[in-house]
């Protein structure tokens, strides 16, 4: 039997049962203290990461607290890994969702742990305004009832971005006026509706945020990877130092 690593997006904390389960190992434990030293000495900011941690899914994922909620997954994700690397057996593929594609880089041996906390704050400062434009939210058919192709080409219609999770739950990533009209087509069809992220990632509408550091994220220092990496971009293996570095803004604006 083959084994792969999956590493999860942004997303990994919503649930407070989810944030402690691995708080207490001592790798991740580590792994906060690492990422704190780093946030300290080069980038000027004095944080408690479990203090973070403790705090309510809404003030974790408040947007100014988005780059340090990212840093704080990626460091949890990245301490597991190292709990395995002891443990268990090296797996055969790694592959990440959105953020999860920072650990699963490190953990591969692509990218360095404190380049990826440096550089995920350093290309996060400049996003005042993200949180007027739109935002994200999760949208969940009836049991019964998944989403159909006139969905899907009445989501197009009105330009939004659909992330298509399963055939009855989508993340779908717009600006509010076009969100408005989802929520009357929920009242209409019996969906369920929840905001997942206070800004339109995965869309097209956080591009003019990502342009602006995009020369930044693909000068960043990637190697070759030591454990072969998939992506669930291209749904190809990735080796190329490069590509991996495209990868960090596609993981950004792309739809999963």
């Amino acid at each position: 039997m083959t084994t792969a690593y999956i590493y999860p997006g942004l997303n990994g904390l919503l649930r407070r049962a989810d944030r402690m389960r691995f708080l207490p190992l001592p790798e991740v434990q580590s792994r906060l203290r690492e990422a704190e030293q780093v946030l300290r000495d080069e980038c000027d900011l004095k944080v408690d990461l479990d203090d973070l941690l403790a705090k309510s899914a809404e003030e974790i994922y408040a947007i100014k607290n988005i780059s340090l909620a990212a840093v704080a997954i990626c460091a949890i994700q990245s301490g597991v890994s190292d709990r395995l690397r002891k443990v268990a057996p090296t797996p055969a593929w790694v592959m990440g969702c959105s953020l999860g594609d920072l650990a699963r880089a490190v953990f591969a041996g692509a990218y360095e742990f404190r380049q990826a906390v440096r550089n995920h704050v350093n290309f996060t400062k400049d996003i005042d305004g993200i949180d007027k434009v739109g935002k994200n939210i999760g949208v969940a058919a009836p049991r019964d009832q998944p989403f159909t192709a006139d969905d899907y080409a009445w989501f197009e219609e009105i330009a939004v971005d659909v992330s298509h999770l399963t055939p009855r739950f989508l993340n779908i990533g717009g600006r509010f006026r076009e969100l408005e009209l989802i929520e009357v087509r929920a009242k209409e069809k019996g969906w369920r509706t929840m905001t997942i992220l206070d800004y339109p990632a995965h869309s097209r509408y956080i591009l003019p945020f990502v342009e602006k550091v995009r020369i930044n994220v693909l000068e960043v220092q990637t190697k070759a990877p030591t454990i072969p990496i998939f992506s669930s971009f291209s749904l190809k293996p990735l080796s190329d130092p490069e590509e991996i570095s495209r990868e960090f803004i596609l993981s950004i604006t792309q739809t999963l």
